[in-house]
Formats: structure tokens, C-alpha cells, sequence
């Protein structure tokens, strides 16, 4: 697809989307998030400052009754480079999560590119998720968006829900199966406290394990993620992480905080710790500021990445 042809297309769907609203409940959505950020990083040698989107995306979802018990659902939605208009090779749209299937009784079956359940298996215990330096992924593994890739839910019954996915080992000679990769997820929720249990299987070629809790009392949130990581080919290689944070209301104000560590195989080590303060400016709308700080030991130095930062973030 040409460059120029992706917003002509979006702009097409979107007046589409709201033409056929009533009779077919399209919705059209998005979410515009930018921060201006001090870095300093060692790790790459930059001193600079950067205006950052921060995973800023647009979107069309929808569903329309098949029979009595089934609806067809589907989304497409894209990332958007607000910042200098370049998410990669000069494009200003880069792939979230899209896909086709279907819901009813028996659970929700999608298939396309989407989350891992074990990504998914995180919630919100990442507080600090899609902002530069601060999300969970400079320092863990886990965090992937499968291409090609089948996912059934199943209906939540007591609190309790699964995810399953499989991925098949399309344009590679050594994996030809319809699950040459697999993820899956279980979820429990009682009341405040909820908990995950996934893993990851031959997927982005690792073998892995994730545990999640998370506990809100009052205005406060607590939680925790503990993971272990293997090579998928090689179990000699591996790495073992976690994460603790939490989060407290004042008003419209949220104060937040977190703090990881990855110890990979030769005593290697990466810590990330965050904090940060938003104001909410309505339902849809907050500003926010946060301090987030990387220190990566790869055994012989020791560098340390930090950034500063002051954004907003606007969704509709």
C-alpha cells in the first residue's frame, strides 16, 4: 500500500463508519498521547529533548448480528506517528491490533495480528504502559503483538476466564504446523483482587512464564509480575524478572509508581524505576509528568538511561 493511500482509506472507512452507526454499530475511536521528554541515555550516547507519541492510534471496531446467538465482530486499528509523522520507514501509521471473528455463548474467536494472552495477561499493572523509558518492555520480554495469530476466550464463569492462542509457523522451513507457537492465559477476578497465570511457548522464538496480581483497596492499587524466560532453542539462556507498582487517587490527581529488574544469564542486570503524577481534566482527558530511570549492567559498565517528561493524553 502506497504511503498516501492508507489515510484516504481511514478517512473513507470513517465516514463510512458513521453513515452506516445506527444499522451496524461501527465505532470510530482513538487516542492522541504526546510528551515532550528530557533523555539522556547512555546506553546510545543521546543527549537531547524529544516530543514523543506515545503509541497514539486510531481506530474502527465494530459487530452485527449473524443469528440470534453469534455476532460477527472486527477491528482495525493503527498506530500514529503524530510526533514527526515517521512510525517506521518514513510511514505514519505502523499495525495494532486487527482482526475478524466471532461472539456468542461459547466465547469470543479471533484471528489476525493482536496481543499475546500472555501480554494481555499484564492488566494494568504496568502504570507506566506505551511511555518512552518508562514501559515495562525496555527491561522484559513478553510484551508481543502476534501476526497471524488465533485467539479463543472463553465465556467468564465465577470470575474466571481463559485465553488461548495459536500460532502458525507461516513462511519459515523449520515450522510448518498450525501451532508451531502457542500462548495462553487464565484470569481470575474476585471482587478487587484479580490474578494471571500465562505462558508463552516457541513464541519471538522464547519460552516463557508470567504471574500477575494486582489488589485495589480504596483509591489505592497494588501489583505485582513475576517472570521466568528461556530460549526456545537453547534453555541455557534465560532471564528472570519482576515488577512491583502501585497507584493512589487524590481527587483528580493519581500518583503512580514502579520499580523492575531483568537478571539475565552471566549476572547481567536491568533495573527500571518510574514515577509519576497525572491530572485528570475530565473523562477523556488527563496531563501528566513522570521521572523514569534504566540502568543497564552488562557486566563490565554500567549505564544509566533517564528522561523527564510532561504529556497529555486525549481519547475519543
Amino acid at each position: 500500500m502506497k504511503k498516501s493511500s492508507l489515510p484516504i482509506l481511514l478517512s473513507a472507512a470513517s465516514l463510512m463508519a458513521f453513515q452506516v452507526q445506527a444499522a451496524s454499530a461501527v465505532t470510530v475511536y482513538g487516542k492522541a498521547n504526546l510528551s515532550l521528554n528530557k533523555v539522556e541515555q547512555e546506553s546510545k550516547d543521546i543527549k537531547e529533548w524529544q516530543l514523543n507519541s506515545n503509541a497514539s492510534r486510531l481506530g474502527l471496531k465494530g459487530a452485527y448480528e449473524v443469528s440470534e446467538d453469534i455476532e460477527a465482530i472486527y477491528k482495525m486499528e493503527f498506530e500514529v506517528a503524530i510526533d514527526d509523522g515517521d512510525k517506521k520507514d518514513g510511514h505514519p501509521f505502523g499495525q495494532r491490533n486487527i482482526y475478524a471473528g466471532f461472539k456468542g455463548d461459547f466465547g469470543t474467536i479471533i484471528a489476525g495480528m493482536h496481543d499475546t494472552p500472555l501480554k494481555k495477561a499484564q492488566g494494568k499493572v504496568d502504570r507506566f504502559g506505551d511511555l518512552s523509558l518508562a514501559d515495562i518492555k525496555n527491561i522484559m520480554e513478553g510484551e508481543d503483538r502476534a501476526k497471524n495469530i488465533v485467539i479463543y476466550t472463553t465465556p467468564k464463569m465465577k470470575g474466571l476466564s481463559a485465553m488461548l492462542a495459536l500460532i502458525p509457523g507461516e513462511n519459515s522451513p523449520e515450522d510448518d504446523g498450525v501451532a508451531d507457537g502457542t500462548s495462553m492465559a487464565l484470569n481470575y477476578q474476585y471482587q478487587a483482587l484479580t490474578f494471571a497465570l500465562a505462558n508463552n511457548n516457541d513464541v519471538d522464538e522464547q519460552d516463557m512464564t508470567r504471574f500477575v496480581a494486582e489488589y485495589s483497596f480504596g483509591d489505592t492499587s497494588v501489583g505485582g509480575l513475576w517472570q521466568t524466560v528461556e530460549n526456545a532453542d537453547d534453555s541455557s539462556i534465560e532471564e528472570d524478572s519482576w515488577l512491583l507498582s502501585a497507584q493512589h487517587k487524590l481527587g483528580t490527581y493519581t500518583l503512580k509508581a514502579q520499580y523492575g529488574s531483568t537478571d539475565y544469564t552471566k549476572d547481567l542486570e536491568d533495573n527500571l524505576s518510574s514515577i509519576g503524577l497525572d491530572k485528570s481534566l475530565g473523562k477523556n482527558a488527563k496531563v501528566y509528568g513522570y521521572f523514569s530511570s534504566i540502568r543497564k549492567d552488562n557486566g563490565v559498565s554500567i549505564a544509566d538511561d533517564k528522561t523527564i517528561a510532561f504529556g497529555y493524553e486525549l481519547k475519543f
